[in-house]
């Protein structure tokens, strides 16, 4: 049976990407069928894009169903394309990605749940119609745990379930900022933390076995992933 776990983050640019590839590829080097799903993808080319990082880490390829190049939110991209989201296309490549049978499904959002892919859809519909558990992706830093609440709220608002809270050191460390964010969040949010991903180099950040070993050492990935 399938896992599948929609991403989010807190806010763009905290590192989802960096979190699904290096679990992504932890699953892959346990034996494990992965699969992974970008639905809309904005701000870059098929050759240098998330899809591309997530593809090298599942060992197949990765489906785009939408793709605009000006980096803005998926409804203003499409708008100025032409080209709006369809909610049924997506559907249709999750459902030809769980044809395979993969043991792990992860689908990568653009930006944070509330980002419009659609004159009348947002992230938490297309995470409510996708029908995957929501795990968030929070950077470790000032703003972080008021972000974080506003993101399970509106999570909960919306029906969905929450899998837990990652966090990860976009920047290099403060002293308290881990721990801080850690107890906050679960204490406000009654959410499980379940771990971080600690600041990596450039240089690592685009090698998929060491961003394994980076989330394998910092999150607990066994609850995620399944016996």
């Amino acid at each position: 049976m399938t896992r599948g776990y929609f991403v989010t983050g807190t806010d763009t640019g905290v590192g989802k990407t960096t979190f699904c590839v290096g679990l992504l590829r932890a699953a892959f080097r346990r034996g494990l069928a992965v699969a992974a799903l970008k639905p809309v993808e904005t701000g870059s080319g098929p050759d240098a894009s998330d899809a591309s990082r997530l593809a090298a880490a599942a060992g197949r390829a990765v489906p785009v169903p939408f793709r605009y190049a000006p980096p803005v939110a998926p409804a203003v991209a499409a708008r100025l394309a032409g080209r709006p989201v369809s909610l049924a296309v997506v559907l249709a490549a999750r459902d030809e990605l769980l044809a395979t049978r993969p043991d792990l499904l992860l689908v990568e959002g653009a930006g944070g749940l509330l980002v419009p892919y659609g004159d009348a859809l947002l992230g938490d519909a297309l995470v409510r119609a996708l029908g995957f558990p929501l795990l968030i992706v929070a950077r470790t830093s000032l703003g972080t745990i008021n972000h974080t609440l506003l993101t399970l709220a509106a999570a909960r608002q919306a029906g969905l379930v929450v899998a837990g809270v990652v966090l990860n050191q976009v920047a290099a460390p403060v002293a308290g900022d881990v721990s801080s964010c850690r107890a906050e969040i679960e204490h406000h949010g009654g959410v499980a933390v379940l771990g971080t991903v600690p600041h990596l180099a450039a240089s690592v950040r685009d090698d998929p076995d060491a961003l394994a070993d980076a989330v394998e050492a910092g999150v607990a990935v066994g609850p995620l992933l399944g016996p």
